[in-house]
């Protein structure tokens, strides 16, 4: 049995009440019932302050309860690994940098960590472009020799990996760096569960910036 009744687990939001529904994510499935992302905002009873809460919860068919999926907790502390496999893209990797601490410094965000796997660039130096707050605690360079390949930098990168619960994302230097992008990538991946897949598309021969869409291809195992 995978669900857990909500109605204990939200006992403690009586001290609280609804401010706004900031966003409402939905996951049908015919045969089971629907799973949601729900992103509300809280606010406080007798105080100014108010909360984001984000949880998934499911919805049986036949059943007019609410429940959460068991394992489908998402983890707020998880670092995510950027891979950045480089040859002779320095420019781009600028570029990367720029929007990646300007993220970090509008979120307060530091759970992240950039591994690049260098194949003998000559247009950069890639330990002074990283040495930016704060991205200069926050990366690992990999040096590698000869013709690039992206499979095998993709595979040193990830064994550099310490922890097998951090996630792994690859991403393209060529994209802006979302404010959200890391708690996005944070609530739809879980270990054994569901997993992240993004589909970058250009938008047409006349616009040169690519768009990431977060049209997520879900690896779902239990629901």
């Amino acid at each position: 049995m995978f669900l857990v009744n909500t109605d204990n687990l939200f006992s403690f939001c009586r001290g609280y009440y609804l401010q706004n529904i900031l966003n409402v994510e939905q996951n049908p499935d015919p045969k089971k019932g629907n799973r949601f992302l729900l992103e509300l905002q809280l606010g406080v009873n007798g105080s100014s302050e108010s909360f984001r809460l984000s949880e998934y919860v499911y919805a049986p068919i036949g059943q007019d309860e609410l429940c959460f999926p068991e394992g489908m907790v998402w983890q707020r502390n998880a670092t995510i690994y950027f891979i950045l496999p480089v040859k002779n893209q320095g420019k781009w990797v600028h570029h990367f940098v720029s929007q990646l601490a300007n993220m970090s410094v509008k979120t307060g965000d530091l759970g992240f960590h950039v591994i690049i796997v260098d194949f003998d660039s000559e247009d950069i130096d890639i330990d002074r472009a990283f040495s930016v707050w704060p991205l200069q605690e926050r990366y690992t360079l990999i040096k590698l020799s000869g013709l690039f390949h992206k499979t095998l930098a993709i595979q040193k990168a990830v064994e550099a990996v310490p922890h097998n619960d951090d996630i792994v994302f690859l991403f393209d230097l060529h994209i802006d760096v979302p404010i959200g992008l890391l708690d996005s990538v944070r609530k739809v991946r879980f270990k054994d569960v569901l997993n992240f897949l993004v589909q970058v598309h250009r938008l047409s021969v006349f616009v040169i910036s690519l768009l990431i869409t977060i049209l997520c291809h879900l690896t779902i195992n239990k629901l």
